[in-house]
């Protein structure tokens, strides 16, 4: 499997919550080898992607160029379910997660995505 491709958010949680789906319905990430851009309608955020191959799970070091998060770099893993791609963002620190799981007062941030 590849990460690249424009992927659709079927279901997320962040602090131990599921999240509505009205938040990310009309949102596509799109990954290819060294960027991604975040679009809903029109790009809203992007950057840079860095594949980080040497670890396990496997990895990813996002660094935001454009957008809200812009200048800020979030760590995140990755793993595939058949052909859903699931991912877990670390939002509050330099740090990978550890684990595909959120809890209450953290910022860890659980995505599962269809790819479109």
């Amino acid at each position: 499997m590849n990460i690249i491709g424009k992927w659709k958010i079927a279901e997320a949680e962040m602090g131990g919550k599921s999240l509505p789906t009205d938040t990310f319905r009309d949102l596509i990430l799109d990954l290819d080898e060294t960027s991604y851009q975040i679009i809903v309608q029109t790009v809203v955020d992007s950057g840079l992607v860095e594949l980080i191959n040497n670890r396990s799970p496997l990895a990813l070091s996002i660094t935001a160029l454009f957008g809200h998060n812009k200048g800020k770099t979030f760590r995140c893993i990755y793993k595939f379910d058949g052909e859903d791609l699931i991912m877990c963002y670390n939002l509050g620190g330099d740090s990978y997660p550890t684990s595909f799981e959120t809890f209450e007062n953290t910022l860890l941030y659980l995505v599962r995505y269809k790819r479109i």
